[in-house]
Order: structure tokens, then sequence, then C-alpha cells
């Protein structure tokens, strides 16, 4: 197997909307190579009430608990937290995948300093992005140009920090309004929730001696989308790249993408196989 051999054992920290998709698709699908066998969740009775439902039946531990259990680590919790968990993993030579990757520019240092020296190795899915494959391609020689226009109703956005600091008021928009435009650090600070996407975008494109003269990030609320829509722009020294990402929104969470779900849980299985598909 790709990890190791025999059994291997998955921990996952955060048992909301996207942890819960995992925990219980794993549980069902992929019992003969992978077994879910703990979580971390700050709210332990949501953390029981998932533990019932699997066959597993999990424990339910602290972080570093979990950590030392695990083989692999799954961050499904908050930006808050994500780049702790890959520090600790990473420092114990655990496989770690982060779905909250906005929280990993947040404290940088950390967790490459850890990822360096560990024996393990830190994932990050394309989440509702797609085109990382291009972008991590053409971040081989120089992208010049980057932008993102992430497109989601305003229900989505509504409890955004960028959006109750400026008291946007966007409940009863008519069309759709630009609430945001700058880099992808400030847009991850603003929508935290939102704009993992954003994230991911960044770190594809900073391969070693890449270059980029603009990144930018768009927000935009709009009220006539059931679907949260990503529109990627690059322009790099061998071509241009577009894509535009058409996604429904987990039924559990608004927020989330249930794209983002499904890429997370193909990024676990890759993990539990010999073939990789894919740059």
């Amino acid at each position: 197997k790709a990890i190791g051999g025999g059994m291997i054992r998955i921990g996952i920290v955060g048992c909301g909307a996207i942890g819960s998709a995992l925990a219980k698709a794993i549980d069902r699908d992929d019992a003969n190579v992978a077994r879910v066998v703990a979580l971390a969740e700050q709210d332990h009775a949501r953390a029981r009430i998932l533990s019932q439902s699997l066959r597993s039946r999990p424990a339910v531990v602290s972080l570093p608990q979990l950590i030392r259990r695990s083989d692999l680590v799954i961050e499904a919790a908050a930006a808050s937290i994500s780049a702790r968990v890959a520090q600790l993993a990473l420092s114990a030579h655990r496989e770690v995948l982060i779905m909250s990757t906005g929280g990993l520019l947040r404290a940088p240092a950390s967790w490459r300093r850890a990822a360096g020296r560990s024996r393990g190795r830190l994932h990050i899915p394309s989440g509702a992005l797609c085109g990382v494959d291009g972008i991590k391609a053409m971040a081989v020689g120089t992208i010049r140009r980057i932008r993102l226009t992430t497109r989601k109703p305003p229900r989505a956005l509504a409890t955004a920090p960028f959006v109750l600091a400026n008291r946007l008021r966007l409940a009863h928009l008519r069309g759709p309004r630009l609430v945001f435009e700058g880099s992808p650090a400030d847009v991850v600070k603003g929508f935290p929730q939102n704009t993992n996407v954003a994230a991911t975008m960044l770190l594809a494109s900073t391969a070693p001696g890449s270059r980029r003269l603009k990144t930018t990030v768009r927000v935009v609320a709009d009220p006539g989308l059931r679907t949260n829509v990503h529109e990627l722009e690059v322009e790099g020294d061998c071509g241009r790249l577009s894509v535009r990402v058409e996604s429904r929104p987990s039924q559990a969470n608004p927020k989330t993408s249930e794209l983002a779900i499904r890429s997370a849980l193909a990024t676990v299985r890759q993990l539990l196989t010999p073939i990789r598909v894919g740059t």
C-alpha cells in the first residue's frame, strides 16, 4: 500500500460536514484497507454520535492521542487549528491531510520546518478548485498572472469576518455584488470558511524557482446562484489556463462545496493504493 503495510489507521480531526462524510465513506467503502480509529472534536457529543454511527467505533480522544493512534491524520476542522495539526502530525512522522488550507498561510514556518524533518508527508487535496495540476506544471516555469473569482450565494458568505466587520448587507441583493478583491492571504483572513481554494491556489503556484507577478482573488455574492462557482485564470511563459467550476454546496453545510468533500475522499483513496494519476 502507499502508506506502510497492512490496515491503515486513520484519525479524523473535526466531525462536521467534511469529517463526517469522510468517516462514513471510509467506514462503508474502504474497510478492507483502512479503519477510522480515532476522532477529535471540540463538541464531544457530536463526535460520539459520529463514532456510534460507524462500524469501527473510533475512540473520541485528544489531538495528541489521535496522532499517536493514527498512520494518517485528516484535518477537517477549521483554519484556526490546521497549521497546528500539520505541525504535530509531521513532527510525529505521520501522514497528514489538510482540508482547511487557509490556516497553513497563517503559520507557514512551523509546519514547513516540521515537514523538512519528517518521515511523513503533508497532503493538500485540490478541493473545489480544478486546475491545480495545471498551476503546478506552469509554476515550474514563470507564472505572470493568476486571478481567482469565487462566486457564492449570499447566505454562504453572511457570517464571514470581512462581511461582519464591514457591515455588508447581503440578504436582499437583487444581483451579483463584488464583496472583496485582494491577495490570497487577505481573503483567507476575511473569509476563512469560504476560500480554502485561494490558499490551495497560492501553495500550488509557489514551486521552487517560480515567480508570480500578480495574484488576485475576488469574492462575489450572487443571489441567483444555487452552486458555488470558482473561475481560475492563469497566464505564464508556456501558455494560459482557464477553468470554471460549478459545485453544489454540501447539504450539511452551505459554506462547503460537495466537490471539496469528494476531492478529499479521492485523495485519501489515492494514498491507499499504489497507483497515482495526475501531477
